[in-house]
């Protein structure tokens, strides 16, 4: 679930170069809208395809007023979307329990317990998602954003509209969430809206940065290395933030590309230089003996 949520932020912030940190409130959306969704005898599996459009296109909402702003505004800007989400989400007590929170139905396949029928669903959606996004990240679409990301405003004399494409970035990125938020809902059976506050919005950073923003295989490390942040971190209370904080910002200062860059680091360090060079240097002194 972790990384087809970061898949979605990485998709905005490391494809196309936007720090926008309304991440955790769209996944939210997925959480309640889903939840309500069955509530009103809409089927769960068919909750998912329309919580991610909705969130898509409230995604759109706060990226537009957003989207000529950048860097620290940017991220400024979308956080207190982010936080009027919750917040609504909260005030809306007769819809959602208010800040206490809701029970969850949890979906089941025939035959099979709910947590292993979460499980395997959530293993399905995670590789449509990334077969998705493989195609669309290493065709034009990828380009064109890393594009955007570098060049900006620029792109427009190439005939390319960056607020567009900024704003497709919103879209795709708060419809993932949203499902990845679906799926989640189903795995705690109780949700509110405290849970996608900034202990949400933070790993989800330490993901993205940690595991190797604008990378397709990046969420997937990133997660790996946030579920072991939680179960290390898990009786530090009000102080995880700070602990997530540290985290990323030691693994941002020793990667900068993230762990998925941890091979081409090691192979262009100087000791694997060194011996790699002693390696070629022997094989030569041995074919000489021979």
């Amino acid at each position: 679930m972790y990384a087809i949520a970061t898949l979605g932020f990485n998709i905005l912030v490391g494809w196309s170069g936007q720090i926008g940190l309304a991440h955790a409130a769209l996944f939210a959306i997925g959480a309640y809208g889903s939840t309500i969704g069955v509530e009103y005898g809409v089927p769960f599996l068919a909750t998912m395809p329309l919580v991610g459009i909705g969130a898509a296109l409230i995604a759109v909402l706060i990226g537009f007023p957003a989207i000529r702003l950048t860097g620290f505004f940017l991220a400024i800007a979308t956080l207190a979307f982010g936080f009027v989400i919750v917040e609504t989400l909260t005030a809306a007590n007769d819809l959602t329990g208010g800040g206490g929170g809701m029970i969850v139905e949890v979906w089941t396949l025939p035959g099979i317990t709910s947590s292993a029928s979460t499980y395997f669903l959530t293993a399905a959606v995670a590789v449509v998602a990334f077969l998705v996004a493989r195609h669309a990240l290493h065709g034009r679409f990828g380009r064109t954003l890393q594009a955007v990301r570098q060049l900006g405003t620029l792109v427009g004399s190439l005939g390319v509209s960056a607020l567009r494409y900024r704003l497709y970035a919103f879209a795709i990125s708060g419809a993932i969430a949203a499902v990845a938020g679906a799926l989640y809902a189903q795995l705690q059976s109780f949700i509110f809206p405290a849970m996608f506050d900034l202990n949400l919005l933070v790993p989800f950073l330490v993901m993205v940065f940690v595991g190797g923003a604008g990378s397709l295989f990046g969420p997937i490390i990133g997660a790996a290395f946030a579920v072991v942040l939680v179960e290390v971190f898990q009786d530090l209370g009000d102080l995880q933030a700070i602990a997530y904080g540290l985290a990323l910002m030691i693994a941002i200062a020793v990667l900068p590309g993230g762990l998925v860059s941890l091979g081409a680091e090691l192979r262009n360090s100087r000791l694997v230089g060194r011996f790699g060079r002693q390696r070629s240097a022997s094989k030569r002194l041995v074919r000489r003996g021979q």
